[in-house]
């Protein structure tokens, strides 16, 4: 003890000795803090990451899985994988661990996740409607991608089955599937009795009687000239087929309308034609018209099956119209006055 308190700084010393045992001392105690400061943190730090619990995402679509393990601080690790049905497309099949377990935050949580369905073989597709069957063919995936289409154009003929109903297709049910293959389908167009009496359009304001076809899903085209002196304006002045004539359901009405008089200032009356594919189903088409303004608003809907598309407009110079073909924009035109 003795020789302890003879360490010490003390006023017996000389100021020399003093200076050097306080010097010494404080270098000490800086050392003894320092190691104390490293020991605490050395604890802090393999204490880790708090301990969180590992959620039920299983049967969750695999946006609102992220969302669940970000609330937990955990990672994700995702392993895609073919199910046996193609709605769990997205949707989390596994996860490792499992519900309930506890884990370190920030821990990985792997999971698997159905890429879809896999096909390797042609099913038998007779007696299906072929709506049915296009929207089936997107919800299905093989090893090597969409593997199966229809091939265009389908055969349609005249059968007692109802219409859409797929009669025959080649390759065979049951043939392997080993590259991108094309069904071809032979399609009823239902019984050849199907017929329809033509309506009188004649002297019918020409949006009405377009409206009235749209209605009936009957295919038209319609062509338009200056009315002559007898006749009047924006009506319907002759078509084809004649009035109450009996005709089969897909016949082609043509109507001939007289240009409107009294057109608004700044407004266009013309005929938008187009060409369109040859569809297998009649495809959803609309018609829309976005004003100068940036206005957007829809004219017509229809289903047609394809080649000219023909319909009467009258909007403000400038206006854009549009035509979407099953919801996606193809065309667009620019309605101007002519030179």
């Amino acid at each position: 003890m003795a020789k302890l308190r003879s360490l010490l700084p003390r006023e017996s010393d000389s100021p020399e000795h003093r200076y050097f045992k306080t010097v010494i001392f404080l270098a000490l105690g800086t050392i003894v803090l320092m190691l104390l400061a490293g020991f605490v943190t050395f604890m802090v730090t393999i204490r880790g990451p708090e301990q969180t619990m590992v959620p039920n995402v299983v049967g969750n679509d695999l946006e609102n899985a992220l969302v669940s393990l970000q609330e937990k601080e955990l990672y994700p690790h995702i392993q895609l994988r073919y199910s046996s049905t193609p709605a769990d497309k997205g949707t989390v099949l596994e996860q490792d661990p499992n519900p309930g377990a506890i884990v370190k935050a920030k821990s990985k949580i792997v999971l698997r996740v159905s890429k879809g369905s896999i096909i390797e073989r042609i099913d038998n597709y007779v007696g299906w409607n072929i709506e049915d069957l296009e929207i089936h063919l997107k919800s299905l995936v093989s090893v090597h991608g969409p593997m199966l289409s229809i091939k265009e154009p389908v055969q349609r003929i005249f059968n007692e089955l109802s219409e859409g109903t797929i009669i025959s297709q080649s390759p065979e049910p049951g043939t392997e599937i080993t590259s991108q293959t094309a069904l071809e389908l032979v399609v009823s167009r239902g019984p050849q009795t199907g017929t329809i009496l033509v309506r009188d359009y004649t002297d019918m304001p020409y949006m009405e009687a377009v409206e009235s076809l749209i209605r009936q899903n009957i295919y038209f085209t319609v062509s338009a000239r200056d009315a002559d002196e007898n006749e009047k304006a924006g009506i319907v002045v002759s078509q084809n087929p004649a009035p109450d004539s009996d005709v089969p359901r897909e016949s082609l009405h043509q109507l001939v309308i007289t240009r409107p008089e009294d057109i608004p200032e700044g407004h266009v009356f013309g005929i938008l034609e187009k060409s369109l594919p040859n569809y297998s189903i009649p495809a959803n088409i609309t018609i829309d018209a976005v004003s100068p303004e940036g206005v957007r608003e829809t004219r017509l809907e229809l289903r047609h099956k394809g080649g000219l598309l023909s319909v009467p407009y009258l909007e403000p110079e400038n206006t854009v119209l549009l035509i979407l073909i099953e919801g996606t924009e193809r065309i667009r035109f620019t309605v101007k006055k002519e030179e």
